[in-house]
C-alpha cells in the first residue's frame, strides 16, 4: 500500500490471494476470497459476497469488514499508491450489510469497478488488507513484516546475505480443499548476473524454475540436457509503435502517415528475427489469449489487414508529403524528418524493431533518427510528447474499453504537459470518443456493447494512433530433477510465471520425483 509498492520475486505473491483470478492460460475467471460480484441494473452499486471459510494467517476472519476497510482507506488517501484511483473516482461509501456481504455505493455508473480486484495481470490491483493489522498502523511507514496475508504459504524466514526468502506452507490454510500444493517450502533466491553462472545453477538442478535465459537454454537442449523444460507464454503487452497525433508534431498526425508507417512495419521479420525467440506478428492491440478472442472482429481485421508493403507507403507518401525540389519529402513546407526514442537499451529488442522500421522508412524517403533513453528521461519524452513514433509496449487487462477509455480526446494533454499515463500519442476523435463514451457505462459482454466495441475498432483501424508489432514471447524455464508436471506448451493449464499469484495453481499441480540431490 505504501508508495514504492511491495517486493517483487520475494514470493509474497504465494501469501496473497485476490478476490477473484482471471487464468489468461485458460480464460477461466475463479471465484476466490469472494463467491461472487453483482451489479444493480443501472450500475450504481456493486455487492461482493465473500466465503464464510475465509480466514487470514493468521487465523482471524477475512470478509466485508476488511474490504471496506481497504477500499475506504485507498480512496481517501491520495499519498498511497494510486492516488485513490478508480476507487476515489467512483466510490461514495461501502456498506457492510454481513460478515460476508459488501455494497459499494458509486458516485456514478460504472461497470467496470470490480476489475479492481481481480488477479488478470500479475496481481489484482488492490488487495485486501487485514483491518485488525493495519487499522493502528500508519500505512505510509507500515512494514508489514511478517506479512499477514491467506495464502497458503507464509514467510518463515528471510535470509539477507544469500537474498533468499523461505515460504512456508500454511497447515490451516483455509481453501485447501480446492488448492492443497505438495511442496512444504518454497524458496526465491536472487540468482547471480553472471548469466554464465546462472546457468550452471539451473544445469545443476539448484534451482527448479528460472535462472536460465534463451541463449543458455539453446545450448543445454543442444548438449541434450535431459530436465528442461520450456513453457512459451505470450506477454499481456504486445510490442507496439506508440504514433503522436498532435498536429503540433506535423506529418505523423496524419492518418494517412500512421498508415504509410503502418506499411513500412515488416511484422513477419521482427517476429522472427528479433525478439529472443520467435513470436507472431499482431493486428489487434492486445495480446492473443483466450479471454481476448471475443474481442476480435476478424471481418475488420481482414478489411485493414496488415501487411509490409514499401509500394502502399510510397503511394500515401506522395499524396501527403511528396517531394521537394531538392528530392526530400515535405509537409506544409517541412522536410520530413522523425523522431523516434525508446527506453530499450541498444541491444534490446524494441530497439532492434525501431532500427527495422527506421531502415525501412529510408527506402521510401522518409528519414529518422533512433535514440535509446534512459527509464526517466524516455518517460518525461513519452508522457511530455515529445517524440513521433516511440517503441513501446501496450495492452490491456480484462476488456477494450481499458484502452480506449485512456484514448478520449479530454485525456490529450497538449505537448509539452504530463500525460500521466493517459492518452500518451494525444489521440483526439469525437466518433472514437462517443463510443468509449457509451462503452464506458455497459457490461462489455452485454449485447449493445457488441457493435459498438466493433464500431471502436474500426476507428481504431482506421486512425492508427499505435501500431502493434508483435505479440511479446517470455519462455518460462522449468527443471524436472526433483519436480514434475510443469505448465508446458501443450498442457498449459496455469499461466506458468512465477511472479504471478497464479503460480500457486502450479504448486498445486507439480508432483515430487522422489530425487533427494544432485543427480
Amino acid at each position: 500500500m505504501i508508495p514504492n509498492g511491495t517486493p517483487g520475486g520475494a514470493g509474497v505473491e504465494l501469501s496473497t490471494e485476490p478476490m477473484f483470478f482471471l487464468s489468461f492460460a485458460t480464460g477461466k475467471l475463479t471465484p476466490w476470497l469472494a463467491t461472487e460480484y453483482k451489479y444493480n441494473d443501472s450500475h450504481t452499486e456493486l455487492t461482493m459476497k465473500f466465503d464464510p471459510k475465509a480466514h487470514w494467517n493468521d487465523g482471524r476472519p477475512l470478509g466485508a469488514n476488511d474490504f471496506k476497510f481497504t477500499v475506504m482507506l485507498l480512496k481517501d488517501r491520495p499519498d498511497l499508491f494510486g492516488g485513490g484511483g478508480d476507487l476515489k473516482e467512483f466510490v461514495k461509501d461501502v456498506e457492510v450489510t454481513d460478515d460476508h456481504t459488501a455494497v459499494v455505493k458509486l458516485l456514478k455508473p460504472t461497470p467496470r469497478l470490480h476489475y479492481n480486484f481481480i488477479a488478470a495481470i500479475a496481481g489484482a490491483p488492490i488487495n485486501l488488507m487485514p483491518e485488525h493489522v493495519w487499522k493502528s498502523q500508519d500505512p505510509t511507514k507500515y512494514k508489514d513484516n511478517p506479512p499477514v496475508r491467506s495464502g497458503p504459504y507464509k514467510l518463515k524466514q528471510a535470509i539477507r546475505n544469500q537474498k533468499m526468502f523461505i515460504w512456508e506452507k500454511d497447515p490451516d490454510y483455509w481453501n485447501k480443499d480446492k488448492l492443497d500444493p505438495k511442496p512444504q517450502y518454497v524458496v526465491f533466491q536472487s540468482t547471480s548476473k553472471q548469466l554464465d553462472q546462472a546457468s550452471l545453477a539451473f544445469e545443476r538442478a539448484e534451482f527448479d524454475v528460472g535462472s536460465v535465459d534463451e541463449q543458455h537454454a539453446k545450448q543445454l537442449r543442444n548438449t541434450g540436457y535431459p530436465n528442461l523444460v520450456t513453457t512459451q507464454f505470450h506477454d499481456p503487452n504486445p510490442r507496439v509503435m506508440w504514433l503522436n497525433c498532435d498536429p503540433a508534431r506535423g506529418v505523423v498526425s496524419e492518418p494517412k502517415m500512421r498508415s504509410a508507417i503502418n506499411y513500412c512495419l515488416d511484422r513477419e521479420k521482427i517476429g522472427k528475427s528479433i525478439w529472443p525467440i520467435q513470436v507472431p506478428p499482431a493486428q489487434y492491440p492486445w495480446a492473443d489469449y483466450p479471454t481476448n478472442d471475443k474481442w476480435k472482429n476478424d471481418e475488420l481485421a481482414n478489411k485493414y489487414k496488415f501487411e509490409f508493403n514499401l509500394d502502399k507507403a510510397t503511394e500515401l507518401l506522395d499524396e501527403i508529403a511528396p517531394k521537394n525540389a531538392a528530392g526530400k519529402r515535405a509537409y506544409k513546407g517541412k522536410e520530413v524528418n522523425l523522431e523516434i526514442i525508446t527506453v530499450s537499451p541498444v541491444d534490446g529488442p524494441e530497439y532492434a524493431m525501431a532500427n527495422v522500421l527506421k531502415a525501412d522508412l529510408a527506402k521510401v524517403g522518409v528519414p529518422a533518427t533512433l535514440r535509446s533513453l534512459a527509464g526517466s528521461v524516455h518517460d518525461e519524452k513519452f508522457q511530455r510528447g515529445e517524440y513521433d513514433i516511440d517503441s513501446n509496449w501496450a495492452g490491456f487487462a480484462i476488456d477494450p474499453e481499458q484502452l480506449y477509455s485512456d484514448w478520449e480526446s479530454s485525456k490529450a494533454q497538449p505537448i509539452g504537459k504530463n500525460a500521466a499515463q493517459k492518452n500518451k500519442m494525444r489521440f483526439r476523435n469525437a466518433e472514437f470518443d462517443a463510443v468509449s463514451s457509451k462503452l464506458a457505462q455497459l457490461d462489455p459482454e452485454s449485447p449493445e456493447a457488441k457493435p459498438l466495441l466493433d464500431k471502436a475498432l474500426e476507428i481504431y483501424f482506421q486512425q492508427l494512433p499505435l501500431l502493434p508489432v508483435i505479440q511479446t514471447g517470455y519462455p518460462s524455464y522449468f527443471n524436472t530433477a526433483f519436480w514434475t508436471g510443469w505448465p508446458t506448451d501443450d498442457d498449459l493449464y496455469e499461466v506458468p510465471l512465477n511472479w504471478w499469484p497464479h503460480f500457486i495453481f502450479v504448486l498445486g499441480k507439480i508432483k515430487a520425483t522422489g530425487q533427494k540431490g544432485p543427480a
